[in-house]
């Protein structure tokens, strides 16, 4: 096991001057370069946080009063980056910092998510800060609980230390419910289910399918760095009905599903007809001739 490769290492004074050249450094870096896209863009996200929560709160006096300045590095080892800061808070300070990180850290992806958006959507006075946000942010990013401490320094300050771990290559699960006019979507690398049940007639169907599609682009960023081996990916198309836009954007997956068909990934689409309705086979088979991708017909 190689020992980590230290991309950026910076303690100081910092202000948001500071920070705009700590992050020019960080982009030119030859081991972010090297990491694909979404991963790259994941660390500098979760770096900003951490940089902007330090320029918002830390207290240049807390700095020179217990002589520990503010502190950001950013590693790799192995298959994670790991982005680290600290800096002097006050001490009492420090049970709502708790009771923000240990609430993040119980809970699931989907509650965090929700938790984001009530955090973005709600009223923000012009003086008022967003370290709740910032954290929200990081868990998102990162995938991974949010390692910190706080540790005393003298009787009216602690040292605040927070770890965020991201994988090199993480891919996490899209999970949309159905509805009476949209369909149920599962996109679930880890266990090998990609799925698209059900009826597609959504009010809005391209702000619908836009997350299906995002999802995508980011899976094949993630395939880029993956050795693709032999595991083959079946997506299931389980539609009773779809509208002629829905039509639109389902086209659109299968061309994305036949890109990395071409790009050496082993991938193949599963479509599920009714015995008696053959307009569904007969469209399975005309987007299986446009975009070139093999296609199973499967009677439901």
């Amino acid at each position: 096991m190689s020992g980590p490769d230290i991309i950026l290492d910076y303690k100081g004074k910092l202000d948001f001057s500071v920070i705009d050249k700590i992050l020019e450094k960080f982009k030119k870096s030859g081991e972010i370069g090297l990491l694909n896209t979404l991963t790259r863009k994941r660390v500098y996200s979760i770096l900003v946080e951490c940089l902007e929560n330090i320029a918002n709160y830390s207290l240049p006096e807390a700095s020179r009063t217990t002589g520990r300045w503010p502190h950001v590095r950013v590693e790799v080892n192995d298959n994670k980056i790991t982005v680290e800061a600290s800096n002097p808070i006050p001490e009492n300070e420090k049970p709502k910092l708790v009771k923000k990180l240990d609430r993040i850290n119980k809970s699931d992806e989907s509650s965090i998510r929700v938790s984001f958006e009530k955090r973005i959507r709600s009223y923000l006075r012009y003086d008022e800060k967003c370290a709740g946000l910032g954290f929200l942010t990081m868990a998102i990013k990162s995938g991974n609980k949010l390692t910190y401490s706080i540790d005393p320094l003298t009787n009216t300050y602690s040292l605040f230390r927070i770890i965020v771990t991201i994988n090199k290559f993480n891919m996490r699960k899209l999970i949309i419910e159905k509805t009476s006019n949209s369909p149920k979507v599962i996109l679930d690398p880890d266990n090998n289910t990609f799925l698209i049940e059900g009826e597609s007639r959504p009010p809005d169907v391209r702000e619908f399918y836009s997350q299906v599609i995002s999802w995508l682009q980011d899976f094949s960023q993630y395939l880029a760095g993956q050795d693709p081996g032999d595991e083959k990916l079946v997506f299931n198309f389980n539609l009773e009905y779809f509208n002629s836009s829905s039509a639109k954007m389902i086209l659109d997956i299968c061309k994305i599903l036949s890109a990395l068909n071409a790009k050496g990934i082993n991938i193949s689409v599963r479509w599920y007809f009714e015995r008696e309705d053959g307009d569904m086979l007969e469209v399975g088979r005309e987007m299986a001739r446009i975009v070139k991708l093999p296609f199973e017909f499967v009677e439901a």
